[in-house]
């Protein structure tokens, strides 16, 4: 989620908020790592190199990656919503020095314009892109001949909000969250309370899994599928505002009956500086949270192990590569990477060359 500043898609939805608590800023200059425990020291290893990928954008979120079967190769797609596109960029690996260097990858170019301001995106199990689409209001699909259509847009004969981000769980069935962000921007009407949804491609059942967040926001399931992690940014409301006393934190959920609902609510990890936006695993069961001050790093217990501090505000990251081990970062106007120790909890879809 990223507000857009645009001044022909803002609509003023700041009238009358001068009296709001100011926005945190995040500061300056800033470490590119900081290592609280041992455990996220061995996830750095010696020689860790923060690389960056591209800059330029208005502000990137959405990061997925897809790999090319039987190589090296791969892609690395994300949204930059001030400008509504949908990038590519072409991963060649980080061979023959096993590190990330100018070989690495090619230039971004635009996938899609326009892009409803794409937001939060996923691969499903054959590798088709989901994306949450703000001003399209809805999940859509792009299949893999390209053609692009609407996977759900509506709850009980109601238009979504503005779909944020999502999670494929491995029986298929898609988890998205689905806040108000989009009627605070855009000249749209929010007609659904808040939801967390759970909807499954081969019933087409859509079914309310949460409805009890402020604004839920990232996504993402346990290695072992046993928990759901939800994040609620509700101390954002209007652009450029912080309520403290709203939610900025990471919820976890048991999930129950065979993944169809979810245990009580519990508190995971409050984020600060600023709120938590998109998150991803490792196969250890870690955290990593986009922040305003970079990614933040949390071990399965809540505790925060480390970061990898950013210049700019980070809202969402990815794993990728051949083996599952560069965490891809959208910071910002800005993408990085870097080669960890640590392994995507997810698999990484492949297609043919």
């Amino acid at each position: 989620m990223r507000w857009v500043f645009a001044a022909v898609l803002f609509v003023g939805c700041c009238e009358g908020v001068e009296n709001n608590p100011s926005y945190p800023v995040s500061e300056s200059p800033q470490l590119p790592l900081e290592v609280y425990a041992d455990e996220f020291a061995l996830i750095l290893g010696k020689e860790p190199k923060l690389v960056p990928l591209a800059t330029g954008f208005g502000f990137t979120e959405g990061p997925v990656y897809l790999s090319v079967e039987g190589s090296e190769e791969g892609y690395f797609l994300f949204t930059d919503q001030i400008n509504d596109n949908i990038l590519i960029l072409r991963w060649h690996g980080i061979l023959p020095y096993n590190q990330i260097t100018p070989l690495s990858w090619d230039k971004p170019v635009v996938y899609r314009h326009p892009s409803s301001i794409a937001d939060g995106q996923t691969l499903d199990l054959q590798g088709r892109l989901l994306t949450a689409e703000t001003t399209g209001r809805r999940v859509s699909i792009t299949e893999l001949d390209g053609t692009v259509k609407t996977l759900v847009g509506f709850y009980q004969g109601k238009p979504l909000n503005s779909p944020n981000d999502l999670v494929v769980k491995s029986d298929g069935s898609v988890w998205f969250t689905d806040p108000s962000y989009g009627s605070l921007q855009f000249p749209q009407e929010s007609y659904l309370p808040n939801n967390v949804y759970r909807f499954d491609p081969k019933t087409k059942a859509l079914k309310v899994v949460i409805g009890d967040l402020k604004m839920p926001n990232g996504i993402a399931f346990s290695p072992d599928e046993k928990i759901l992690y939800v994040i609620d940014s509700a101390a954002i409301q209007a652009p450029r505002t912080y309520y403290e006393s709203n939610p900025h934190a990471i919820y976890a959920y048991d999930v129950m009956e065979g993944g169809m609902t979810l245990g009580p609510q519990r508190l995971f990890a409050s984020v600060a500086p600023g709120f938590p936006d998109g998150m991803r695993l490792d196969t250890m069961g870690n955290i990593y949270v986009g922040a305003l001050d970079g990614v933040q790093v949390f071990n399965p217990s809540g505790k925060l192990i480390g970061k990898i501090r950013m210049l700019k505000e980070t809202a969402n990251l990815t794993f990728g590569g051949r083996d599952n081990n560069i965490l891809f970062i959208c910071s910002s106007d800005s993408v990085w990477a870097i080669k960890l120790n640590a392994k995507g909890a997810k698999s990484i879809p492949e297609i043919k060359r």
